[in-house]
């Protein structure tokens, strides 16, 4: 499944990294891939010019390594070959970045913090950046463990709103395919689309609203079942939701207990970012499961 056969699993100590470790471990058992767990740490204290600073910062990560050996054995259970390392950084996403310039890896894995009871997500600002700027896959996890058939939703648009490119939903359900075989799991496709923009300004008597909305749906229905053929999924799996994404993704997500859910994400020319879209970056704190962002 991973061409560099290589997994980072980025380690932030204000989160409960465990599952995060888990799942990757659990990824690169099936896929024969090793695991780096990598950390970065800054203490202004030691950040001085003074001759003994250095050897400070060298307990100082020398610690943070003992920490993160501490969690390889929830991969090695497995296993998994793990390697662990930590870097002089206040700024952990920045950190990644650059090792990443110089060590290709296929996926970075790093745990988020859901609260249920006001059911979102807080993304820190290191998981922001690394749904930016992260150059592979980045799989956001959850501290919910994975079913035994796991369940893959990937989030397309095959009627490609927003000048997307027609490609981006070929590679989210190429990324499905890869973890429903590697996972022995189940992959469905989901694409929700919102008519209302449209039906205000179409709303006129001379105009049957009613015939309008079921073009609109029939539109989108068959964008829908023409990827879905395309692709070997079966049409059952290829559902189509009205409403706004904001509200819909996260609510189907939720009932059909689903555990990852693909969202792709493009480098749109002249700026130096991945965007994964307006409407994306709204629904991503709602949702409540697992998040693959696909590059």
């Amino acid at each position: 499944m991973f061409e560099h056969g290589q997994i980072i699993v980025l380690l932030d100590p204000a989160e409960e990294s465990a599952p995060a470790v888990e799942k990757a471990a659990q990824l690169a058992q099936i896929s024969e891939a090793s695991i780096t767990l990598f950390s970065s740490g800054y203490d202004s204290a030691l950040s001085s010019a003074h001759p003994h600073s250095e050897n400070a910062r060298d307990a100082y990560l020398s610690r943070m390594i003992d920490g993160l050996e501490a969690l390889a054995d929830v991969a090695r259970n497995r296993n998994v070959k793990v390697a662990t390392e930590a870097v002089w950084d206040k700024h952990a996403g920045t950190a990644l970045l650059n090792y990443l310039q110089d060590n290709p890896a296929d996926l970075v894995v790093k745990a988020t913090h859901h609260q249920n009871v006001l059911q979102r997500t807080f993304f820190s600002q290191t998981d922001w950046e690394l749904i930016r700027h992260c150059p592979v896959p980045l799989l956001l996890t959850k501290r919910t463990a994975w079913h035994d058939k796991i369940m893959i939703t990937a989030a397309v648009d095959p009627v490609r709103t927003n000048d997307k490119p027609d490609f981006l939903d070929d590679h989210i359900i190429e990324y499905g395919q890869k973890l429903k075989k590697a996972l022995n799991g189940q992959l469905q496709l989901l694409h929700v689309y919102d008519p209302t923009p449209l039906m205000i300004y179409l709303d006129q008597p001379a105009i049957n609203s009613a015939d309008v909305g079921e073009e609109i749906r029939q539109q989108h229905k068959d964008a829908l079942d023409e990827l879905a053929s395309r692709a070997g999924i079966e049409p059952d799996n290829a559902k189509l939701e009205m409403g706004s994404p904001v509200q819909v993704i996260p609510d189907f997500l939720y009932e059909y207990d689903v555990d990852i859910v693909i969202m792709g994400a493009v480098s749109r020319s002249g700026i130096e970012r991945w965007l994964l879209g307006h409407t994306a970056e709204k629904v991503l704190d709602r949702i409540t499961v697992d998040i693959l962002i696909a590059k």
